[in-house]
């Protein structure tokens, strides 16, 4: 496939997406996320390189090269990638679209960092799990660049809903999904929580004041994972990484019923 230089109305469409706070248009950085994300269906506009590009043939996608300069001149004071695509969002994850999925759903309470819901999305994706709920995540889009970034591109392959607490607890009941809550205060072990049966979906708070009290009073349980004396708390997404291990073979028994 020829590789061609950037039109002035490419650049105008980069500059947009990368200035619009609630986009349809995003920017998708690196050949592997490109690749996951056109595999996961995403529309791919066109992918640009400040480099020679060095395998145009994997992805079938029209190729642009655009100078190493113009693109510092785009991004500014942001991260600058050799390669990168325009890509067309994909229409939001609701709630219900968790409803038949197989796995537990995880839900992150007041994360805010994209490196940390990025890391709990792949997490999710590998071990088998439903999807994410973001409650208070402050982000702009869940196809905002840093978190595509963070995810890997996975992010265009697992449901992730942004909602409030009260619209998740009704949903939870009305799909009766017991809520479980982590906390390293609580009195419920995760190897406990690993023999429970059927789906669940398990709530992490930020590290600095864990889950809110809604969420709390809602659960049915509060699984603490037990540390050394010397550490109060871990890193969310640690956390959710020990708890969906422990539920991994829940979550694909769940897939291969569902798949029969």
């Amino acid at each position: 496939m020829a590789v061609i230089e950037a039109s002035e109305q490419d650049l105008r469409s980069i500059r947009v997406a990368l200035k619009a706070p609630a986009r349809r248009t995003v920017v998708v950085d690196d050949l592997e996320n490109i690749a996951t994300a056109a595999r996961s269906g995403v529309e791919i506009r066109a992918v640009f390189s400040t480099d020679e590009f060095e395998a145009p043939e994997a992805l079938d996608l029209p190729v642009r090269r655009i100078s190493r300069g113009r693109a510092a001149e785009l991004f500014g004071n942001e991260r600058l990638s050799r390669t990168f695509a325009l890509a067309v969002a994909p229409a939001s994850a609701s709630l219900d679209d968790l409803r038949r999925r197989p796995g537990d759903i995880v839900v992150l309470d007041g994360v805010r960092l994209a490196g940390n819901i990025g890391a709990v999305v792949r997490t999710t994706v590998a071990l088998g799990g439903a999807g994410v709920v973001l409650l208070d995540s402050g982000l702009p889009s869940i196809f905002d660049r840093r978190l595509v970034r963070a995810s890997r591109g996975l992010i265009f392959a697992l449901p992730t809903v942004t909602t409030s607490p009260h619209r998740l607890l009704s949903f939870l009941r009305s799909a009766d999904l017991p809520l479980f809550v982590a906390d390293s205060h609580g009195t419920m072990s995760v190897e406990d929580y690993a023999r429970v049966g059927g789906r669940t979906a398990v709530a992490f708070g930020s590290e600095r004041r864990g889950c809110s009290a809604i969420l709390r009073a809602a659960a049915a349980g509060i699984v603490s994972i037990s540390t050394s004396a010397e550490v109060d708390s871990l890193n969310v997404s640690v956390a959710a990484g020990i708890a969906m291990h422990a539920r991994r073979h829940h979550n694909r028994e769940d897939a291969r019923v569902l798949a029969h």
